[in-house]
């Protein structure tokens, strides 16, 4: 597994991991080059229902294409919304996923090409991606299989689909293991997210016996103001987590302070950023994009209600940030990130 869109900045080394059970993958050497992506996320959460994508990208390099082409009929598609790179390869990922999770050709098909055409034989089965493409597949494929995937909430009338955001409790496990000391969490979101999603991170951090402190916020003042009254705040005791798209308002004003601060006194800060951890913060998990879409693949036949947090994440830990904070990662916990920034 990797995050091959991934550079280091200069003078700074990453470590990667191998080894992916879902997509068999090869991963690169371990001082490969890779490109970063920052602040990338943007789709979900606007009126017209797009869904909130990105994190930061990770691609593996593969030797050949997906089988599929721009909108032909298969028996398998997915749709999606409009792109423009870099989260084109976010649908690439997802594409690579879902055709190593089926038998058939897949078909891969925008919404506005989606519309501007008809269908001779239309596919049996739909992976959307958000709830636009969700919508339109339901009109466009009415006897079709039609799964959602990385949504905000379940669209009607699905009655399962994968969800656009991490467990809360695979997020907060890593934390646990290398921070058995933290009493407090932090936990900073936007307040236009699910509410839904709010409460399950609050069971998963009392579940491990953590002080839930939400902060809510709007927009870039109101995550400017939560980190000032974070840094007068926490402690050796506490942790912060900074929910999906919060940094992303502003990282080169947001992130520096909070760093500092969390270098200065000893407690970890996270992130579902990828990106962040290159910027201080000890570690992240971000979507893996073809995971899922094998995942979403796979349980195309088979139906389970409800909407599904992601479980299929990459790890990614700064080792110079743990020593800084003073915490002793064990081996056997630095195993199980996909890459570290030493």
């Amino acid at each position: 597994m990797d995050l091959s869109r991934h550079r280091p900045r200069k003078g700074r080394r990453i470590v990667w991991r191998s080894g992916c059970s879902v997509c068999r993958a090869a991963a690169p050497p371990a001082r490969a080059r890779t490109r970063t992506i920052a602040g990338a996320s943007a789709w979900l959460s606007r009126p017209s229902g797009l869904w909130v994508l990105a994190l930061s990208l990770c691609w593996w390099p593969n030797p050949s294409p997906v089988a599929a082409e721009a909108c032909r009929e298969a028996p398998v598609m997915l749709v999606h919304p409009a792109v423009t790179p870099p989260y084109d390869r976010v649908i690439e990922q997802l594409a690579e996923g879902v055709a190593q999770g089926v038998s058939q050709p897949i078909g891969v098909c925008a919404l506005d090409a989606l519309s501007a055409r008809s269908w001779s034989s239309p596919p049996r089965q739909v992976v959307a991606v958000g709830a636009a493409a969700y919508t339109a597949a339901e009109a466009a494929f009415p006897g079709a299989r039609i799964r959602p995937v990385l949504v905000a909430t379940l669209p009607a009338p699905a009655r399962d689909g994968l969800s656009a955001y991490v467990d809360p409790a695979l997020v907060l496990a890593p934390l646990r293991a290398l921070s058995p000391g933290t009493e407090a969490l932090y936990f900073i979101h936007r307040r236009d997210g699910p509410g839904e999603l709010v409460q399950r991170a609050q069971r998963a951090a009392e579940q491990l016996g953590l002080r839930w402190i939400p902060i809510a916020v709007g927009g870039l003042r109101e995550a400017a103001l939560a980190i000032e009254r974070v840094r007068g705040e926490a402690s050796t005791a506490s942790a912060v987590w900074f929910h999906r798209d919060v940094l992303a308002l502003h990282p080169d004003i947001l992130i520096p302070p909070i760093v500092k601060r969390s270098w200065e006194v000893g407690f970890p800060v996270i992130s579902d950023d990828a990106d962040t951890v290159e910027r201080g913060l000890l570690f992240a998990l971000t979507p893996d994009y073809r995971a899922i879409g094998y995942a979403a693949a796979g349980r195309l036949a088979d139906e389970r209600p409800g909407l599904h947090d992601i479980r299929w994440v990459r790890r990614v830990l700064n080792a110079r940030t743990a020593r800084a904070i003073g915490l002793a990662v064990r081996p056997g916990v630095e195993a199980s990130f996909d890459a570290v920034y030493e």
